[in-house]
């Protein structure tokens, strides 16, 4: 169980969004701790990289800071970016893991971790650090990676024997070397996987009960839904064509090109040369989903490779398995490029996080016996109004404001006297 995040109050949001440092300050030193278990947990056996993810991804908020409007669009970014930086981090340290048990060689404890002081110092000097243009920063993110591997090799297999002294020599030769012999011996996934994490691989964010639209520098088309992050490799549409979305997002394909438009969705990728298509990858839905629009749709995994043809979709099990996936399925997974605010079989806590996610509207529950009441709605998505309604009607609920706050109740308990539902947007 992740620790608790302590709500921001509005001044402090308002703060943070204006630029005050020492609202960041006051923010990172009290939701450090918290930030930390969750990176710790998102790393597993990396867990000695959690100090400095937790960095990174306070800084990232706080380079997008003017876009938050709530504590919990906050806290939804943060912990994106603590899914999304760590599986770089994962990525990058498992040649090392593999090497240590290649070899026998044993792991030793790390330094001790650095003080919630050192990294506030080091956040603070990043912020004030012009940024480096995209060349540099390779370099830099390239000088890092092999210093931050050599760091780990060697701390392991005591006391040293020469096998260690000269891997560490190598992996210094590698950062020497640059980036032709790093791209050169990687797997082709594993390059994608670390410029897709990279520090310039472009980024579009659309925030709770935002829809947003980006033209990729290939000319291709993006729809993102509400509360997606798309994110492109560096130079996209040159030597690399490929793309990720922690959210949704609807591609239409530029073709023209010789190499297909990719998507990475978990342990799949969705390939296609023209034509349009459709993926799903929320972190907290327990499965993802792609689906072919127009033209054919080449969907790669672990199990092998299929073709989907416009109008079928799959679900992408988050245990690497896949499956046709229902019309009901579909229809909820992809409502919203219709317009439509769809839900099947879903219960009221699970709802909840999806009325604010599509809506930017946060409802509470007056009673927590009503959380596993479920429903099957649909609602277009220009009016929380409808949505709320359409609540009301599958889940015998009843719209209420209390003090200023949103509320759902049990129907048959409502009292006699309350205010109406058309005060929701």
């Amino acid at each position: 169980m992740p620790a608790p995040f302590a709500p921001l109050d509005a001044a402090t949001v308002t703060a943070l969004t204006k630029g005050d440092e020492g609202a960041l300050e006051h923010f990172f030193r009290s939701h450090y701790a918290a930030l930390h278990e969750r990176a710790v947990e998102r790393l597993g056996e990396d867990k000695h990289a959690a100090p400095r993810l937790v960095v990174a991804a306070v800084r990232a908020l706080w380079d997008e800071r003017e876009g938050f409007h709530s504590s919990a669009e906050i806290e939804g970014f943060l912990n994106e970016e603590l899914r999304h930086r760590s599986r770089a981090i994962r990525s990058r340290m498992a040649a090392v893991h593999r090497f240590e048990k290649s070899e026998g060689v044993t792991d030793l404890a790390h330094h001790a971790p650095p003080t919630p002081d050192l990294l506030w110092k080091e956040l603070h000097t990043a912020i004030h650090t012009a940024p480096v243009d995209p060349a540099t920063a390779a370099k830099h993110r390239r000088e890092a990676a092999a210093h931050g591997a050599a760091e780990h090799i060697a701390h392991v297999s005591a006391p040293r024997s020469w096998r260690t002294a000269i891997i560490v020599g190598a992996v210094g030769a590698v950062a020497l070397l640059g980036g032709y012999v790093w791209a050169s011996r990687a797997s082709r996934d594993s390059v994608i996987t670390q410029m897709l994490a990279a520090s310039d691989a472009a980024s579009v964010v659309t925030r709770a009960g935002q829809l947003g639209s980006v033209t990729l520098a290939d000319g291709s088309v993006a729809r993102l839904a509400a509360d997606s992050r798309l994110t492109a490799v560096p130079q996209f549409g040159h030597e690399y064509r490929t793309a990720t979305v922690a959210g949704a997002a609807a591609i239409t394909v530029a073709a023209g090109n010789e190499r297909p438009l990719e998507m990475r969705v978990g342990a799949f990728t969705a390939r296609a040369a023209g034509g349009s298509f459709a993926v799903r990858d929320f972190a907290d839905e327990s499965a993802r989903y792609v689906r072919a629009i127009e033209g054919d749709l080449e969907v790669a995994g672990p199990g092998g490779s299929s073709t989907l043809k416009p109008g079928e979709a799959l679900v992408l099990g988050r245990d690497s398995t896949s499956r046709p996936a229902t019309p009901a399925e579909a229809a909820a997974a992809f409502g919203w490029l219709d317009g439509k605010f769809v839900l099947s079989d879903m219960a009221l806590r699970d709802v909840r996080a999806q009325l604010f996610r599509w809506y930017a509207v946060n409802v509470a529950i007056d009673d927590s016996t009503l959380l596993d009441r479920r429903m099957s709605i649909e609602a277009p998505l220009e009016s929380s109004r409808k949505a709320i309604e359409e609540i009301e009607r599958a889940a015998s609920l009843k719209f209420d404001w209390v003090e200023r706050q949103m509320v759902f109740r049990d129907a048959a308990a409502r009292p006699a006297a309350t205010r109406s539902a058309a005060r929701a947007r």
